[in-house]
């Protein structure tokens, strides 16, 4: 990815909770539509990247982040969910003093948005998060040797 694509991304990706935020505000369902659309795409690349084995070819940290966002980017889908299905929910999703429910799915958001970010601004870096073993002599990803220690 060049580099001042990868930047607009993370900079879109620190700013996911308030921009999906700003979304929900009308309160249509399409917009709810539209966020869980962004959440489920999250969780499916993650999902993806655990699949084909990403975890084994990441050091330690990057790997624990990966099955975190992928665990909480789970969390925020689901929670999400409900504004599609619910006009009252999706009123109250605008809300400045959130219920319980709400809250929790803010938070769940947020948190996936500020995974992403930080995961995504170690895959910016010169060795992408990747072991060293994972990397041949240019500094390509290769195939790596599982279990191997940066």
């Amino acid at each position: 990815m060049p580099r001042p694509v990868g930047q607009i991304v993370l900079a879109l990706s620190s700013m996911g909770l308030p921009l999906t935020q700003r979304v929900l505000r009308r309160g249509e369902r399409r917009d709810a539509v539209l966020v869980e659309l962004v959440l489920a795409g999250l969780l499916t690349r993650d999902v993806a990247m655990v699949a084909a084995g990403a975890p084994h070819r990441l050091r330690r940290a990057p790997a624990i982040l990966l099955w975190l966002e992928t665990a909480v980017a789970l969390v925020a889908a689901l929670l999400s969910l409900r504004l599609v299905l619910d006009p009252e929910t999706r009123r109250r999703s605008v809300d400045p003093r959130p219920d319980p429910f709400e809250g929790l799915r803010r938070t769940a958001v947020g948190a996936l948005f500020g995974l992403h970010t930080v995961r995504f601004r170690i895959f910016l870096q010169p060795d992408r998060g990747l072991r060293v073993a994972a990397l041949d002599d240019e500094g390509h990803q290769g195939h790596g040797t599982p279990g191997a220690r940066p």
